[in-house]
């Protein structure tokens, strides 16, 4: 028998105020890494150029939704699950008028050919067409699922993210150095239109049981919380961060009561620097496919631990992995969120739940 909704509560209770606890929070992350297989009815759309707000309703996919919630009882963890806007679609990008396709594994924006001289004619208002089919999605959810299941934040690009987007990932690094007060002035709109957008769907959606969730990580939190990152970081050296990011992160964390932001092994040379954002509260590091193992990592996530920030370890985990981080690893203000391809996984998996203490 699975814990109640309340029981559930309490863990993320005393993950969030970093309370003495047995063992972390476990939460299995059903589906892999490609969720877009989960959303059969976008997938007519392959070789279309480019997608329009037109070929997508909410209620098109409530079939696919309907199936991915089945699961969710299957499943014995300490979390809340969770249903989103379709997390694979490229949404801010799209949002920022580039052009978005779906391809065999995915849904991808086509990046660069942005002029700075065109960021005054961006469409950054809330009529923006593309801006309001997202929240139509999170309005249709809401009332669907809403009893039932929070509608959480899905994947939406950080401010590095969405400027590489615009100009190319290649092209944004030469900007630092040949158009840095253009770099900061789209950035600045670029974080001013992330967090209207958020703050307008927690408008729509109504607390669970008090709180909200980011989807992808399972993560209630008992007040407004974001979902950031800054995937393109991983081009910058440490001083580029602090003189071009750390103030977009440092206000869009300072914009919401709680907050996690996610990163890759590629962005981890910067951890000691996104650590000394100040109001940000929560880190989630993948154990990627291919990239650094558990091992590597391990300094720098007892450095987050030792900075008293809560920690989410995300990935394919396996009892190696977890041997080693109950020996290093404080359970306080941790969670692990396992990766699995269905279910069945997850009942194989229990020693996850063995006391750390």
């Amino acid at each position: 028998m699975g814990l109640s909704v309340e029981d559930k509560i309490k863990k993320y209770t005393s993950f969030w105020s970093n309370s003495p606890v047995e063992r972390p929070m476990v939460g299995f992350s059903l589906g892999g890494w490609f969720s877009f297989q989960s959303y059969s009815a976008i997938q007519k759309y392959r070789g279309v150029e480019r997608l329009t707000p037109d070929m997508l309703s909410p209620e098109i996919h409530f079939g696919d939704y309907d199936r991915i919630v089945v699961p969710f009882a299957e499943i014995e963890d300490d979390v809340i699950h969770s249903v989103a806007p379709i997390p694979a679609f490229p949404w801010l990008e799209a949002m920022l008028g580039i052009p978005a396709q779906v391809g065999n594994e995915s849904i991808w924006a086509k990046e660069g050919g942005f002029n700075y001289r065109d960021t005054d004619k961006l469409d950054l208002s809330r009529e923006n067409p593309w801006r309001k089919k997202y929240l139509e999605f999170v309005s249709a959810l809401q009332d669907r699922f809403g009893d039932r299941y929070p509608v959480g934040q899905p994947i939406l690009r950080g401010t590095s993210d969405m400027v590489a987007a615009l100009r190319g990932s290649q092209q944004m690094i030469f900007d630092l150095y040949d158009h840095p007060e253009e770099f900061q002035r789209l950035a600045r709109a670029c974080t001013d239109f992330f967090i209207g957008l958020v703050k307008d769907q927690l408008a729509v959606t109504k607390p669970f049981h008090g709180g909200y969730e980011v989807e992808q990580f399972t993560l209630w939190a008992p007040g407004g919380i974001v979902r950031m990152q800054e995937d393109a970081s991983a081009l910058f050296s440490p001083p580029l961060y602090v003189k071009f990011l750390r103030e977009e992160d440092r206000r869009i964390a300072s914009a919401f009561s709680y907050d996690v932001i996610h990163l890759h092994s590629s962005s981890l040379h910067l951890l000691d620097r996104f650590v000394d954002v100040e109001p940000q509260k929560c880190f989630e590091i993948n154990k990627d496919q291919g990239g650094w193992g558990v091992d590597r990592m391990l300094p720098l996530l007892k450095m987050v631990q030792s900075r008293g920030k809560k920690l989410i370890i995300r990935g394919k985990l396996d009892l190696a992995d977890l041997d080693l981080l109950r020996k290093e690893l404080s359970p306080r203000g941790l969670f692990l969120q396992i990766v699995i391809d269905n279910p069945e996984e997850a009942k194989q998996l229990k020693n996850f739940f063995r006391p750390w203490v």
